[in-house]
């Protein structure tokens, strides 16, 4: 009797083991790609200074704009003119068809190992020539993990805000999302299937050093959080 409980014990176990290798292999699945890996192509080669909070973000509005969307590949061109991004829906009841992003389906990642460019304002004259703003940036990546094609912007402007952590530790409102005044003409930005957004962190000179993370809100009650990372902020 000893020895058939003693049986049932190790099976239970083996099971158990299995069972935890799969929930494991699954969360790695969901780690999406390795973005420390992909060669972000730059060719403009203006020098980059740290940048003024005041200046980006005038109306406490986060802009942030792709400087790429697309599948992930091994070597990708940054585009600092928005507009030339590409995916973009203009069809706005086929847009609100897609389902809304989840921390399940969508993958923030802020790579603090290296940096890039600032991209071109929104309210620049469109026929003015592409040209990078010489902000120093982290490079952000947005991958959609899931098998459905979602929006993760509107116009020239990807869904994300910024929070930091007060004086108490606790996590606040440090930028909103930019919101558009009148939507005419403009389109939802989209990501296909395992397709990937780039955009740009600034990094800024400030006051003191806080924890931030960038946020893509689905809802009121709802939002998808990035790492979190170190930089200096203005009160």
């Amino acid at each position: 009797m000893k020895n058939i409980i003693m049986l049932f014990a190790v099976v239970a176990l083996l099971a158990s083991n299995v069972k935890q290798e799969t929930k494991e292999s699954d969360f790695a699945q969901k780690k999406g790609s390795e973005y420390t890996t992909i060669k972000l192509n730059d060719r403009f080669n203006n020098t980059l200074k740290k940048g003024n909070w005041d200046s980006i973000y005038r109306y406490d509005e986060a802009t942030f704009s792709p400087v790429y969307l697309g599948d992930v590949k091994s070597e990708i061109k940054l585009i600092y003119k928005p507009e030339l991004t590409g995916n973009r829906m203009y069809d706005w009841e086929c847009a609100w068809r897609w389902k809304s992003p989840s921390d399940s389906t969508l993958l923030i990642t802020i790579d603090t190992s290296r940096v890039i460019g600032y991209p071109m304002g929104i309210w620049e004259y469109y026929k003015k020539p592409e040209y990078r703003r010489n902000i120093m940036s982290y490079p952000v990546f947005l991958e959609n993990i899931s098998e459905d094609t979602m929006s993760v912007g509107f116009g020239d402007v990807l869904d994300l805000m910024v929070e930091n952590k007060d004086e108490n530790g606790q996590w606040q409102k440090m930028l909103e999302p930019f919101i558009y005044d009148c939507g005419t003409g403009l389109g939802y930005i989209y990501l296909a299937p395992h397709q990937i957004a780039v955009t740009a962190m600034p990094i800024c000179e400030g006051s003191y050093r806080t924890e931030m993370r960038i946020v893509f809100r689905v809802s009121s009650d709802q939002c998808i959080y990035s790492n979190v990372f170190e930089d200096f902020w203005n009160e």
